[in-house]
């Protein structure tokens, strides 16, 4: 059975490379679990970023929406009133109808495009993963 040399023994320069080692690979132990903290705080911010996005573009389609209702409401009721002077009342009221119809598909398409923008995922966290992903593996090969 081979016996351990005495640690007064072992040369100098190498204790020091052994202890520089582990104080390394604890570092990079300490600040990977830094990092992945502070990358989920990126992605909980962005993801809470694009929230708040999307609920002030609801906000302010229903407030557009309702206000735009009566707009409509009492511009339809006007058109209808002028149309019924040239043509049957019930032609009018179509005509206005199809014009309303046309409007709300306007609006329709318009709020599902804003809707799909900012996107909910992360996807500054995303790339700054990866960046750690390489820097952690570049860290490791040396």
């Amino acid at each position: 059975m081979a016996s351990k040399p005495h640690p007064s023994s072992v040369p100098l320069h190498e204790e020091e490379r052994h202890q520089s080692t582990l104080e390394l690979v604890r570092g990079i132990a300490n600040d990977t679990g830094t990092l992945v903290r502070k990358e989920l705080e990126l992605a909980r911010i962005e993801i809470v970023e694009a929230v708040v996005a999307r609920v002030k573009a609801i906000g302010a389609l229903g407030g557009a929406g309702v206000l735009g209702l009566m707009a409509l409401l009492f511009g339809g009721a006007a058109a209808a009133a002028a149309l019924a002077l040239v043509m049957p009342v019930w032609a009018a009221l179509l005509i206005v109808m199809g014009a309303f119809l046309a409007i709300a598909g306007i609006a329709a398409v318009t709020g599902i495009v804003k809707m799909k923008s900012p996107p909910l995922a992360p996807e500054e966290t995303e790339r700054t993963i990866k960046e750690d992903v390489r820097w952690a593996k570049e860290a490791l090969k040396r």
